[in-house]
């Protein structure tokens, strides 16, 4: 028998479906693609959420053992149902036999162990799916903000990744807005069915029945030949698709661990390094203050493909490498984990030797490591870290005394006094106070130069080493208040690129802001170095990719630029010029604090001319494998043909494990 719910079922399910409908008014425009109105996801969603509806107020009455009979059909299928929303979530219509029940395998085992702890089927069904969509949820919700999906070492970053976005990030597409409402609908009619146990002896059988199924598919999971499956920090959407959230997910866990290379130990390190000689450090000499300025998301899209704006972006910046040691600087990460960057050019070390899709700040830097701040501390440097943020992203306030730096100026810092608490949404309106100079709401590149300049005038040492990582390019590039405007215009490829175009507004601020650091320092008396450069490509619209380079996938010389930020190092004076490689293509981050040095002419550690001769024959790294020297691309490896390299991937496990 059918009738409308009465008293607070009603209440309650008129509320969930007035939320869901003000979600999908909210992000209507998801079922809009190229401007035209996608009727088909539209139609799609709106027969979810009318059965939903139906289920939400309507309630059926069924007999006792008709009722149970649905209950264990609902718990044996639970598994399936959970799997196929969360498709429809991801928008993966179908997967591969095998990897589509490993998959089922994992929410499975979820709503056994929930049983297990409850003996109600309609409870381990409802909240197995419940916590599978969430999961899956919040997995779409990264991919949209940064580009790139959950991975398990996400998890070390929760902090640092609430800190970085905002309540209009998180906006749901077409697909997550109908895989939202058939949860609801699922969960919705699966708690209308309880199984009544006939006898009670049935409910230890069944609780003793759970365990021994749970111990089966924990078995089942760990045996899962996790090595052989494709888990490409290259493209990790791609591999979610092929393989599955769970198992993604579960396979990047396995692979985690930082394992000592073949063949590793600390003695033939040790011998290995012997060869080399080193200097004494003179801080008498006369070298030049360093000043190093990472700045996000500072990209020049133009590598992709031919991209034609209105008017230019990169002016100036392209002004200094008419005169200026330039390049392009190979990355481990696009549209996020900045950290990965900063760990390579502070370290000198690779993340071709780190775990896939780990966050070195987060995971591995537990204690002292040598730095090039601990080495130019050596000659006489002050050493200081800048970030017009706050302090705990990144772990920075931890890290950067890992590293030896006498001092880390951060946003709080930088505020007076007036710095807000990050504990809201509000923290992003413009939350360090009014002492501090905005770009949208983040502190400008302007503000922050200008903070550098004056802890340059107030350094305690004969020359500085300043570390400085900029936020104003940060995204998401949505901002819609009245005192920024975009003023830089695609012209080419034609279509509709708002975010893209905001972007390239905020580098063209960026690039202004260069030339005010520059026009300074060019009037001061003692050497100074820049080295100016991007941590990684932003995060804008797919399609605008799509059209700048259509055919990339098929290359990976071409697929790589999208890994690629500019460089440029500027002095007030000539540069040490001995022994420095010419190489003004591509280099990658690890190399490019190493050249800083040999720029400088700050001689190096048995350490760093280790590196060098790597970078002799692998001029580029990045997470996946590295250029040849003839620009020729090889996959990474557990065992190299070449010893340097092998000698390199020792440095690494040994700086940071110690052993």
């Amino acid at each position: 028998m059918a009738e409308f719910r009465k008293g607070r079922r009603l209440y309650l399910g008129a509320a969930l479906i007035f939320a869901v409908l003000a979600l999908i008014a909210y992000n209507f425009g998801s079922f809009f693609e190229d401007g035209a109105l996608n009727v088909e996801n539209l139609v799609r969603c709106s027969a979810v959420v009318v059965a939903m509806s139906a289920a939400l107020i309507i309630e059926i009455r069924l007999p006792e053992k008709i009722e149970s009979a649905l209950a264990l059909a609902a718990f044996v299928s639970g598994p399936l149902l959970t799997f196929e929303t969360v498709k429809l979530i991801v928008g993966v219509e179908r997967y591969a036999s095998g990897i589509y029940w490993l998959n089922v395998l994992f929410y499975a085992v979820l709503q056994v162990a929930i049983f297990l702890l409850t003996l109600s089927t309609r409870t381990a069904v409802c909240v197995s799916m419940a916590v599978g969509c969430l999961l899956n949820f919040i997995n779409e919700i990264v991919l949209l903000i940064r580009g790139t999906p959950l991975v398990p070492t996400d998890l070390y970053a929760i902090g640092t990744a609430m800190k970085v976005t905002t309540t209009s990030d998180w906006h749901f597409n077409a697909d997550m807005l109908t895989g939202l409402s058939a949860c609801i609908l699922f969960i919705a009619v699966v708690s209308e069915f309880k199984f009544e146990y006939p006898k009670k002896w049935l409910r230890p059988c069944a609780a003793v029945a759970s365990a021994i199924a749970l111990a089966a598919g924990c078995a089942a999971i760990y045996d899962i030949d996790y090595e052989s499956f494709s888990t490409s920090t290259f493209d990790t959407e791609s591999t979610n698709n092929v393989n599955g959230t769970a198992l993604s997910f579960y396979i990047n866990f396995r692979k985690m661990g930082f394992d000592a290379p073949e063949g590793y130990s600390s003695e033939k390190l040790e011998e290995y390094l012997s060869r080399y000689d080193e200097q004494e450090p003179d801080g008498e000499e006369d070298y030049p203050n360093i000043i190093v300025i990472m700045n996000e998301s500072f990209a020049d899209l133009s590598y992709i493909g031919r991209l034609r704006t209105d008017v230019p972006y990169l002016d100036y910046f392209n002004s200094l490498t008419r005169d200026c040691v330039n390049g392009r600087n190979l990355v481990s990460v696009l549209g996020g984990g900045t950290c990965n960057t900063e760990f390579e050019f502070l370290t000198g070390l690779s993340m071709m030797y780190m775990p896939d899709g780990c966050y070195t700040y987060m995971q591995h830097i537990t204690g002292p490591v040598e730095s090039m701040a601990t080495h130019l501390k050596k000659f006489g440097y002050e050493t200081v870290a800048m970030h017009p943020f706050y302090e705990v992203c990144w772990k920075r306030n931890s890290v950067y005394k890992f590293m030896g730096f006498d001092d880390f100026i951060s946003g709080e810092d930088m505020a007076a006094g007036e710095a807000g608490l990050y504990v809201s949404a509000e923290r992003w309106e413009k939350g360090f106070g009014d002492k501090v100079e905005y770009i949208r709401t983040l502190i400008s590149d302007s503000f922050f130069y200008r903070k550098v300049i004056e802890q340059f005038e107030n350094k305690t040492s004969d020359r500085i080493f300043i570390f400085g990582v900029t936020v104003q390019n940060h995204s998401t590039y949505e901002y819609d208040g009245d005192d920024f405007v975009s003023d830089v215009h695609i012209l080419r490829p034609e279509g509709e690129y708002p975010r893209a175009e905001q972007y390239l507004s905020l580098i063209k601020d960026s690039d202004e802001a260069l030339k005010e650091l520059i026009t300074y320092f060019e009037g001061v008396d003692e050497k100074t170095m820049i080295v100016f450069f991007g941590d990684h490509q932003p995060n804008v619209e797919a399609e605008l990719i799509e059209e700048l380079a259509p055919n990339r996938s098929l290359f990976v010389n071409s697929y790589l630029t999208r890994f690629e930020t500019p460089y440029v190092i500027w002095s007030n004076f000539e540069l040490n010029d001995e022994d420095i490689k010419q190489n003004f293509g591509v280099t990658s981050a690890n190399f490019l604090g190493l050249r800083t040095l040999e720029y400088a002419g700050i001689p190096l550690s048995r350490e760093y001319k280790l590196i060098r001769d790597a970078e002799d024959i692998a001029p580029a790294m990045a997470t996946w494998g590295y250029y040849d020297r003839f620009a020729s691309w090889n996959e990474r490896a557990d065992v190299y043909d070449d010893e340097v390299l092998n000698m390199y991937n020792y440095l690494t496990y040994y700086r940071l494990t110690g052993k």
